[in-house]
């Protein structure tokens, strides 16, 4: 069995005076010849100091309290606060010191559990000794102290500059205070000269002893409440984080330590001007989908569905869904609805970059590969919008495939006959598995990086694409290799301005493979066309309303002048 010390009683709770060996943080491990593990920790663990607290007795302080902290006293209170309170500076280090102390805890515990090889002690913050003579390994913890205390203080930057926080702060130091310049006057005048006051004696004797208080006497009270106060704050906000439960990897996010980004070889995101995409049902549906709500139904089950059936044979179809992270569980209408209307080009865009991606795999469905939102950002063209922040692009991008993650598939997809005959029917799953690892400062006031320097997306696509684009498959006959191309420009229009033109780039490019065997594949009729990426109630009114067909006529105009600028310009 192993020996852990110190024990786990107490650890997780925030004992201010507990600072322990700053300077000998380490592990050391020594594996005897029965496999027993023992640790032995520096870390000193001295009894806590109790902090005295402001008194209290028969005065009915809480109505003395009330007349005195007024508005304007309070406001000037929260401005010496401001300009002379070093609490940002308390809470932080006693947040570091504690977050540090349960740290090296949970080291200890994964160690005499698991063993130090279920460490990743390739982390800067680690270091392993091994002494081969002795047997003994030793891991060091190896923090920078000053980056981490800057750390937490920019992620704690929204609640000490969050007005409701100070002036929660200058109404417990305010009490305090008066209850102080109350106790005082007490000693000078005594006790029963005091509770002879009539109550407005008391309060203009102890506002006046406030308002002619020595300058560093005040400062010192106020450092002295200031004290008291901040072992509460810190508290509530280790108390937030539940670090019984937190993980080693969540206790390395509280305190900026995860480990490094993917490289620039992982995340590699160049396309060429046309590249490969893949146009197989399950995308040209899923697009379809998220461009056209109203083709969304309510099922008999009460589940939003979407389903495309084959026109050439009425036994093949395409459903998608929707569900949750998770565990995959189908939405019901009224909460799919939700995630339906998040869907639109930005959403669509973003797929075909997915697709496009997912063609540089030879067996996309075994391996995931990862993307920076800053990347995406400049292929969809964001970067030429400068009304946003670039964190703000990268968070859009981040909630953009967070929706891409909630859409299902289902396929019923039989092709040919007889011995040349594929199945390419899948069970419901994932069109896309999306990971999203934001970097960079998290705010505590939220809980969540609002920020980011970077967005990492991890996407695993779905099994659909073993049936739809497995090379291999195709060439056994056991799987299609359904592809066409897409021209990069495609992603940097504008839906704003150019809404026909964009749906009708993307309806064409998902076209090309269907129609690459038509006598004349680039022959369409326009009718047919606009019943492709417009509702049909849309038509119907311009056919009914002249002015209506007008509007329409000239949107297609428009389309048509773009799509000729575009052609000239390349």
């Amino acid at each position: 069995m192993g020996k852990l010390h110190p024990t786990e009683t107490s650890v997780y709770d925030f004992e201010p005076g507990l600072s322990g060996d700053r300077t000998g943080r380490y592990i050391t491990l020594e594996e005897g010849g029965t496999g027993s593990t023992i640790i032995v920790s520096s870390q000193d663990a001295d009894t806590a100091q109790s902090i005295p607290t402001a008194s209290n007795n028969d005065y009915h302080w809480a109505s003395l309290v009330k007349k005195i902290l007024t508005p304007t006293y309070l406001s000037t209170l929260i401005a010496t606060l401001r300009d002379h309170s070093s609490l940002p500076e308390l809470v932080t280090t006693q947040l570091l010191q504690h977050l540090l102390k349960v740290y090296h805890h949970k080291v200890e515990v994964i160690i005499s559990s698991e063993g130090m090889d279920s460490l990743d002690t390739g982390l800067p913050h680690f270091k392993l000794v091994s002494q081969r003579k002795s047997g003994t390994k030793k891991l060091e913890l190896v923090f920078d102290d000053d980056k981490i205390k800057t750390y937490l203080k920019n992620s704690l930057s929204e609640l000490f500059t969050y007005t409701g926080f100070w002036e929660e702060f200058a109404r417990a130091i305010g009490a305090n205070l008066i209850v102080w310049a109350a106790e005082n006057l007490e000693q000078h005048i005594g006790h029963a000269t005091l509770t002879a006051l009539q109550p407005e004696e008391l309060t203009q004797d102890v506002s006046r002893s406030l308002l002619e208080m020595d300058t560093t006497l005040l400062q010192e009270r106020i450092s002295f409440f200031g004290q008291i106060y901040c072992q509460d704050i810190t508290r509530k906000i280790v108390k937030g984080f539940d670090l019984p439960n937190c993980s080693l990897q969540d206790m390395d996010k509280l305190l900026g330590l995860k480990p490094k980004p993917p490289t620039e070889v992982r995340t590699r995101l160049d396309l060429d001007p046309i590249a490969v995409l893949p146009t197989s049902i399950p995308i040209a549906s899923s697009i379809r989908a998220q461009l056209r709500p109203d083709l969304w139904q309510q099922n008999t089950d009460e589940l939003a569905v979407f389903q495309h059936r084959s026109k050439n044979n009425p036994n093949n179809y395409i459903e998608h869904y929707i569900t949750n992270p998770g565990d995959i569980a189908l939405l019901p209408w009224e909460a799919a609805d939700q995630i339906i209307n998040k869907f639109g080009f930005d959403t669509v865009k973003l797929q075909l970059i997915f697709a496009a991606r997912t063609m540089e795999e030879d067996e996309p469905w075994s391996r995931a590969f990862t993307l920076k939102a800053s990347d995406i950002i400049h292929l969809l063209g964001w970067d030429r919008n400068h009304n946003t922040s670039l964190s703000e692009k990268r968070n859009a991008v981040a909630s953009t495939a967070f929706a891409l993650s909630c859409l299902l598939v289902k396929s019923v997809w039989i092709e040919g006959r007889g011995r040349k005959q594929i199945d390419a029917s899948t069970p419901i799953g994932r069109m896309w598995d999306v990971l999203i690892d934001p970097h960079g400062q998290m705010d505590w006031v939220t809980g969540k990086i609002e920020k980011p320097e970077e967005v990492y997306i991890t996407v695993s696509p779905g099994l659909w694409t073993k049936h739809f684009l497995n090379r291999a498959g195709s060439k056994a006959k056991e799987a299609l290799h359904q592809f066409g191309y897409l021209a990069k420009d495609i992603l940097k229009i504008d839906p704003y301005h150019n809404e026909m033109a964009l749906r009708l780039a993307i309806q064409l490019t998902l076209d090309s493979r269907i129609r690459a065997r038509n006598e004349n594949p680039y022959a369409y009729r326009v009718l047919n066309l606009l019943e492709e990426v417009l509702p049909k109630t849309e038509i119907e009114k311009a056919l009914e309303d002249k002015y209506k067909a007008r509007d329409l006529r000239n949107r297609w105009d428009t389309c048509s002048q773009a799509a000729e600028q575009s052609r000239l310009a390349n």
